[in-house]
């Protein structure tokens, strides 16, 4: 549960500053581009802009199915912050 509400959170706190670039990586080992996406109570869609292998634009991932979440847009570390990122004490 623990997983689920802090993917959930994470998406949904996405600042606009930010642009909605990155990779989601799955349980099964799928990784999933997206430059946009939508949330929902339980998962994300995840809209790629060219279709995959099977024509497929986008994708929809179930909150305890992300692994990882992998950022594409070149960030200074400063502006993660607005995600909730700190420094280490």
């Amino acid at each position: 549960m623990e997983k689920i509400l802090g993917w959930k959170s994470f998406f949904q706190r996405w600042p606009a500053s930010i642009p909605k670039l990155g990779i989601l990586v799955t349980s099964i080992n799928e990784s999933i581009p997206f430059c946009n996406f939508l949330v929902s109570e339980t998962g994300v869609l995840a809209e790629r802009d060219r279709p995959d292998m099977l024509g497929a634009r986008s994708a929809i991932v179930l909150w305890q199915d992300i692994v990882t979440v992998k950022l594409t847009s070149p960030l200074e570390t400063a502006r993660l912050t607005e995600l909730g990122f700190r420094p280490s004490s």
